[in-house]
């Protein structure tokens, strides 16, 4: 068949008038340049023969190198573009190039045609020469008339199809189609577009003669007459069905790495595809985590043999393809194995499995750390073919795109199930290996254990000394357990630790760890003692998930009762403690809706002088008396208010409660001097408290020389300092302020002596043994009362229930007296009526009820 032939292209002349033409050798050296091409371009054909093809063409059409860096087997790249050229004086034009190759003469050519969109006039490239490239290209040429019918074909169409000339010539541009269900919907597209009358290209999977399918890439430019009609349409076609492998090769991992296989998974795919478009090949993904041996991570259909020989080897400068190319961070091609000295003892395996030949790309993390290697294996020695190289690049960066994921999802991991401070498991890390079935019923023990005081330690010397100790606490523990116990840092200062030492063990462990972490540390010039509270339980073995979050919550219990045994010490779990925090539980609960539902109430005991009898004040005390819990001691409400923060909430109720029952007292005529308030050393955090006292005086109507405000010892021995700036505002107020339970704490006269209180209390624990004169505690009685009174302090005794008792206090002159020699607590009501007794003239505000109650928005409030 002729390339010029009965068929040949009509209106050749009036095409070739506006073509020019560039023909390039292997090296992208311009070796033709004709008129047109110099004419279109503005550049003079003596000024770019022998230079670079870019020097004239635009950028878009060199195929760039591959990414060993070897020179590229076709440097332009093939097919029909529509591109912008820019001319030597730097103006542009949009020009059609067509790319097709030929040998001519030994010698490997590239001619690349141009025609510009707006024709001009030049010289005209000869029949002879356009019958020339039609015939040698390596591209398919058709020729259809104006109903799609075959006119031509070149004979690379031939070798693409698989069919002559004659044996599709006048048969439909349809014939190539493969009957797949695509067709209609290719075959609409190409005719809608042929009928716009642009130049456009277009996908078509095409059935070879031989019934084997291919994919073929149109590019189809429509010829029209001088009438606008369509005459011709010339269809250049290229085989693209390895890019379309390619393509849904990465397509296809894209996906497996988006829907959260493991990367084993994910490299056997990769292995699996390659071997299925690269014929005669195994792969092996080999990784390496320290640069120094090597394990397998994906394969196919390599004999296992083959991937044993490579798990655990070590990797060199002679470790076989694999793990030389990492060693060198560079392809290792290795075209017989059996003669390479690189495969020098290692050769045998392969050998007897028919494996002659191995290349090896190293893969290369975007830091420039090698992460191991792609690895291609084949039973014919020799080099990789061009595809299988461009193929293997591909692979080897989507691997790579595997690998970072994987280090990703990692550190993801590490971030959610382990402490970033000292690298120990979390309590999320924790929780889950609550939940795994275990091998063996063996018991376990669970330590929880908390660093006492390390919050002050924080706010002392700073957040960077805090992280300093909790490593150092870290290095100590893991260093003290056997390599099978957990140790893990649940919280700030919390560590928990799992082992399966012998319950009659706990005991000695604990105690180790105690002395263990006893060693005196250097923090910034600062000796530290680090000291803990440890508690302690055991399972019973059988594990299930339930029954060990029942024992995490019986080692909470028991570091609890640690704490309140005078930390630096270990509890162990049991029954009675269990009950005793579900009661505690229950009990706040219970509070919380009492103070919500207004169900406290106050009653007062009054305080008596010791020499005239009158009545000096009352003491104000809460009394809770539940529904379903019936009463329920201050002794056990008040400290659990205080470990619940209910007790802000509680000691505003009772002030506020406590000063509107005075001005109804005064009101009625009832004459009650002073009412005493007690409030927690949680109140006295607060730098607002004298705000919040005066508001409640103002808005109750309540003297300030009536209210006086009671606090414990131990207010002060949180921030002395800031106990005396509130006291002395307090004071200020016109308020009294009294140390109760005086004697019990740990201030020291000179605390006394600094913080302006208008009176002090002894402690009704002294009243016990108090009545032998002789005795220890009458002596420490005698001495507070003559300090309190040299400083100006009125002196109060409690607990005072015997007349022994009171003659001895009014011997040594105390103030005052309160306890159940004069009266219990009373009701507001009861009180009236005792004050009748005490004092005649209340007689006529008998009376006298209790306060009435605040406004539900009031109560709402303050719950």
């Amino acid at each position: 068949m002729s390339a010029t032939g009965p068929h040949r292209l009509r209106k050749s002349q009036q095409v070739s008038t506006n073509v020019g033409v560039v023909i390039v050798d292997d090296d992208n050296a311009i070796v033709v340049f004709n008129d047109m091409a110099e004419h279109m371009s503005g550049h003079a054909r003596d000024d770019v023969m022998g230079r670079h093809s870019s020097t004239v063409l635009p950028m878009e059409i060199q195929t760039p190198l591959s990414q060993s860096g070897e020179k590229a087997t076709q440097p332009l790249r093939g097919g029909l573009h529509t591109l912008s050229i820019t001319r030597r004086d730097g103006t542009c034009f949009n020009a059609e190039l067509e790319v097709s190759s030929l040998q001519m003469q030994g010698r490997r050519l590239h001619v690349i045609t141009l025609r510009d969109v707006s024709p001009a006039e030049g010289h005209v490239l000869g029949d002879g020469i356009c019958a020339t490239i039609v015939h040698e290209t390596d591209r398919g040429i058709l020729v259809l008339d104006g109903q799609s019918r075959i006119m031509h074909a070149n004979p690379a169409f031939g070798t693409l199809c698989g069919y002559s000339e004659d044996e599709v010539a006048g048969n439909d541009f349809s014939i190539l189609f493969s009957g797949h269900g695509r067709d209609i919907r290719t075959l609409q597209q190409f005719r809608q577009q042929v009928g716009e009358g642009n130049s456009f290209e277009i996908d078509i999977q095409a059935r070879r003669r031989d019934g084997t399918n291919i994919w073929l890439r149109a590019a189809a430019t429509p010829v029209h007459d001088d009438h606008g009609a369509l005459e011709q349409t010339i269809i250049i076609l290229s085989d693209v069905s390895r890019d379309r492998d390619l393509r849904y090769l990465q397509q296809d991992v894209v996906e497996a790495l988006a829907s959260g296989l493991s990367l084993r998974e994910v490299m056997d795919f990769i292995c699996r595809r390659i071997e299925r478009i690269v014929p005669d090949v195994q792969a092996l993904v080999m990784m390496t985590e320290d640069g120094q041996v090597m394990h397998p991570i994906g394969r196919a259909s390599l004999p296992k043999a083959v991937v044993a020989q490579y798990d655990g080897a070590r990797i060199g400068p002679a470790a076989g393809s694999c793990g030389t190319a990492i060693h060198r961070h560079e392809e290792v091609i290795v075209p017989d194995i059996a003669t390479s000295p690189l495969w020098a003892g290692l050769a045998d395996v392969p050998l007897d499995h028919g494996l002659r030949a191995c290349w090896a790309r190293p893969i290369i993390l975007r830091d420039g750390q090698v992460a191991g290697a792609f690895t291609l294996f084949s039973p014919t020695p020799g080099h990789p073919s061009t595809w299988c190289r461009r193929v293997v690049g591909a692979c080897v960066h989507l691997c790579m795109l595997a690998i970072v994921q994987e280090h990703a999802r990692q550190s993801i991991d590490r971030l959610a199930h382990y402490d970033g401070l000292t690298g120990l498991p979390n309590r999320a890390w924790l929780r889950h290996y609550c939940t795994q079935a275990r091998q063996h019923s063996l018991a376990r023990v669970i330590m929880v254990l908390n660093l006492d005081r390390f919050q002050k330690i924080n706010e002392a010397m700073g957040h960077a000394a805090g992280d300093t100790l909790l490593m150092e606490v870290a290095r100590r523990l893991r260093h003290a357990l056997l390599p099978d116990d957990i140790l893990t840092r649940t919280d700030g200062d919390e560590f928990v630790i799992v082992t399966e030492t012998a319950p009659q063990q706990a005991a000695v462990q604990a105690e180790r760890l105690l002395r263990i972490l006893d060693a005196p540390l250097m923090i910034e010039q600062v000796e530290l003692r680090p000291s803990a509270s440890i508690g302690i339980s055991i399972s019973d073995g059988t594990d299930p998930s339930d029954e060990m979050k029942t024992v995490m919550k019986h080692a909470y219990s028991a570091l609890s009762q640690a704490k309140e045994a005078g930390r630096n010490c270990y509890r162990f779990f049991s029954p009675e403690m269990n009950r005793a925090a579900e009661d505690r539980i229950t009990l706040a609960a219970a509070l919380r809706r009492a103070i919500r539902e207004d169900r406290l109430s106050l009653v007062y005991q009054p305080q008596v002088m010791t020499g005239s009898r009158h009545l000096h004040g009352v003491e104000a005390l809460a009394r809770w008396i539940d529904p379903e819990l019936g009463f329920i001691s201050p002794g056990r409400f008040i400290p659990l208010a205080e470990e619940t923060g209910q007790i802000e909430i509680l000691g505003e109720w009772s002030l506020r409660t406590a000063c509107r029952q005075m001005t109804s007292w005064m009101m009625h005529g009832i004459d009650i001097p002073i009412v005493s308030v007690n409030l927690s050393a949680i109140h006295f955090r607060d730098r607002n408290l004298p705000d919040t006292i005066a508001r409640i005086m103002h808005e109750t109507g309540m003297p300030p020389e009536r209210l006086t405000i009671e606090l414990t010892e131990s207010t002060m021995i949180d921030n002395f300092e800031q106990t005396v700036e509130i006291v002395t505002a307090i004071r200020e107020l016109g308020c009294g302020v009294s140390m109760d339970d005086f004697g019990t704490g740990f201030s020291s006269l000179s605390n006394l002596a600094s913080l302006p209180v208008s009176e002090v209390k002894i402690d009704q624990s002294f009243m016990k043994g108090f009545e032998e004169p002789a005795g220890k505690v009458y002596s420490v009685v005698r001495a507070i009362v003559r300090i309190g009174q040299s400083l100006g302090m009125t002196v109060v005794a409690e607990g005072v229930e015997t007349q022994a008792q009171y003659q001895l206090l009014r011997a040594m002159q105390c103030d005052v007296i309160q306890g159940y020699l004069f009266s219990r607590p009373l009701s507001p009501t009861d009180l009236a009526q005792w004050c009748i007794t005490a004092t005649p003239r209340n007689a006529q505000a008998v009376t006298c009820m209790n306060v009435p109650p605040a406004p539900r928005q009031a109560k709402a409030a303050q719950a």
